[in-house]
């Protein structure tokens, strides 16, 4: 198979970090990943905030989580019994699981498309990051945890201005615990129109 096919259907979203911080030289190839993302335009509207500081990372999951509803049923494993949500546990207080990396796609606001921007960009990432055997999972609910005036000076602080929205997350880390299996892709979901 496709080297690049096989890491796509591999790859799983990983909520189990190892608190070992992942290497520079991975942690560069991931990023350079999200660099060469399709961009609206041609634009590249992007910019990534990488944060490392633990406690940074864990105040902002904690917003982030403040605003995922609870879940509707306990013990209900939708997405993966081996890796459980906060979508499925209300006890996990930490949206990004104890990552010891967090990325915080950006995109401008006067651009359009800037969600698809980001998405793109963090795919690439999480795909590069799989190939190099660093777990990663996708956080939405980003605009929201970046309005509080302390994220707002976070990100001045850190070259990021206003016209930029935070749109998601990108958590990265060694994988611990068992991953699981993914699920069978349903059917029904493909249509062709030929001539």
């Amino acid at each position: 198979m496709n080297e690049i096919i096989r890491i796509i259907m591999e790859r799983r979203a990983i909520r189990h970090y190892k608190a070992e911080q992942i290497k520079d030289e991975e942690l560069k190839q991931i990023i350079e990943a999200g660099l060469w993302a399709p961009s609206a335009g041609g634009r590249q509207a992007t910019k990534f905030l990488i944060c490392q500081n633990s406690e940074i990372n864990e105040k902002i999951s904690r917003i982030n989580r403040s605003f995922m509803p609870s879940p509707n049923k306990v013990n209900d494993h939708n997405v993966n019994e081996k890796q459980i949500s906060i979508a499925e546990d209300a006890t996990i207080q930490n949206a990004f699981y104890g990552a010891p990396t967090v990325i915080t796609v950006f995109a401008a606001d006067q651009f359009k498309y800037p969600i698809n921007d980001a998405s793109v960009a963090a795919e690439n990432m999480m795909l590069a990051a799989w190939s190099l055997g660093i777990g990663s999972a996708y956080i939405g609910r980003v605009e929201e945890t970046f309005k509080t005036e302390e994220e707002k000076n976070l990100m001045e602080n850190n070259g990021i201005d206003s016209t930029y929205t935070a749109r998601v997350c990108v958590c990265l880390g060694y994988p611990d615990g068992e991953i699981g299996k993914g699920k069978t892709r349903k059917e029904d979901r493909i249509y062709f129109i030929k001539d």
